[in-house]
């Protein structure tokens, strides 16, 4: 019981992970960018050269402010998607864009040509067009268009930090519910986030990871609608079939435990990270899991809303006025 009382004491005590280092953001520097950013000839197709131009004037040899530049940056870059857009829906139609994809009969050699003339123009941009459902179809970013280019005026850690998070955008860790990846591959995405903030607690986008962390990790400590990480206890079951009229239905919440995957992968992951703050909370987690025979409990679900989404926690960007001053100028 003494070491049970040390470890909750141990845990309490670590720094929550919700705060922003501001050190190094310089706002009348960022907000001459944004200036900058919005005088630039929105319509154009290569504006975003332009963009990286001024980007590598004002930031060449400030990587810490280059961080928060970067992030103006890249949203400069997909609010300019829509005016893009605009251009590709004037100049192709939805069924021909699809026809060219699909290789459709229909679509002649020189339109075929010209549309794939369109997509390596604009890839030059870091553009691409994407389907919505299959139904329509937009231009989006590149994610990876921007750190390739200025990822050398960024601080280490920021530049570790993007790559690794366009990385993990090949794949949405949820889809309706459901989760799209394995277990292992959530664990990967929490552990290098976790990582970093625990070498660098100070980091820009401290609040911003978390949230990520946080996201990730609901989906293995609370679970999904389509994927639940408790079952039916097998023993429980056992005892139940026999008895005639049995309703499967009104086994109560309390009657499931973890499931051994979640289990072991939980298990895994604490014992590689002993120190780090995602880390104890999942030794938490499952000791708790364990006191309860690993049985699901309210006690304990509320435990892991409040430890991923406490009530005070205040997410304030601090890049909203420049967002909002593109908005407010370059968007119709």
């Amino acid at each position: 019981m003494k070491k049970v009382f040390i470890f909750l004491l141990v845990f309490l005590s670590i720094k929550p992970l919700f705060s922003q280092n501001l050190i190094d953001f310089n706002e009348e520097k960022l907000t001459n960018f944004t200036n900058k950013l919005v005088s630039l000839p929105f319509s154009e197709r290569d504006v975003i050269i332009k963009a990286c131009q001024v980007f590598e004037q004002d930031f060449s040899n400030d990587p810490y402010c280059a961080d928060w530049a970067f992030q103006i940056l890249y949203y400069y870059h997909q609010i300019s998607c829509e005016d893009k857009t605009i251009t590709l829906q004037k100049t192709y139609s939805g069924k021909e864009i699809r026809g060219y994809f699909y290789d459709d009969i229909y679509v002649l050699p020189k339109l075929k040509k010209n549309i794939s003339a369109f997509i390596k123009e604009y890839a030059l941009w870091g553009y691409r067009i994407a389907s919505k459902e299959d139904t329509s179809y937009c231009i989006e970013v590149d994610s990876t268009f921007l750190i390739k280019r200025l990822g050398k005026y960024l601080s280490k850690d920021f530049a570790y930090y993007f790559n690794n998070y366009v990385a993990d955008l090949s794949s949405p860790p949820y889809w309706h519910s459901q989760l799209n990846v394995p277990i292992e591959e959530i664990m990967r995405r929490v552990a290098w986030r976790d990582e970093l903030l625990d070498r660098n607690p100070d980091f820009c986008v401290n609040n911003l990871v978390t949230l990520q962390i946080d996201y990730l990790l609901f989906s293995i400590t609370k679970g999904l609608e389509h994927t639940p990480i408790y079952g039916i206890n097998e023993d429980e079951l056992k005892i139940a079939r026999p008895v005639e009229g049995f309703d499967f239905a009104n086994i109560s919440n309390q009657s499931e435990v973890i499931l051994p995957e979640y289990k072991k992968a939980i298990q895994d992951y604490y014992k590689a990270h002993t120190s780090t703050y995602w880390g104890k909370f999942l030794t938490e987690f499952m000791h708790k899991l364990s006191l309860n025979k690993y049985r699901f409990s309210n006690e304990i679900d509320d435990f892991v809303i409040n430890t991923l989404y406490p009530k005070d926690r205040k997410n304030i960007d601090p890049l909203l006025k420049f967002k909002d001053i593109m908005i407010d100028n370059l968007m119709d």
